[in-house]
């Protein structure tokens, strides 16, 4: 299975570390019909709070290593998410975009009968530097 990674909580915040890793593992899960996983796979779970008045407004970010790919969900516009105030909805929004980017990739390798190393290639050749 894949290591679950969780960064970037304060002290005050650890409490909610296992609750986490624990939506990290479910969501893991879920893509195990995507991607194949090996035991040196990693989950990384980035967390930053920031305080705003008396509230806390949260942003979290996802990153999925898998046999030397790493999939990363995009950047969420943060002043559009009603979710940023608690962390469980940010970090569930998180995995769910790294979810639809991950689905995506596999979906396009499919339509054009790639392999993971072709659609790799195409890929990087189609990013702008």
């Amino acid at each position: 299975m894949v290591k679950i990674i969780v960064a970037g909580l304060k002290p005050e915040e650890h409490m909610f570390k296992e609750s986490l890793e624990e939506m990290c593992l479910a969501a893991a899960e879920k893509l195990e019909t995507h991607v194949d996983f090996s035991p040196d796979d990693e989950l990384h779970l980035q967390i930053k709070s920031h305080v705003e008045g008396k509230k806390k407004r949260f942003e979290a970010k996802a990153r999925l290593a898998v046999k030397g790919r790493i999939y990363t969900a995009r950047e969420v516009d943060t002043d559009k998410q009603p979710h940023v105030w608690d962390l469980r909805l940010a970090v569930k929004d998180a995995l769910e975009e790294l979810k639809s980017v991950i689905e995506k990739q596999a979906t396009n390798r499919q339509k054009k009968g790639l392999t993971p190393e072709e659609a790799m290639e195409k890929r990087e050749k189609t990013m702008p530097e």
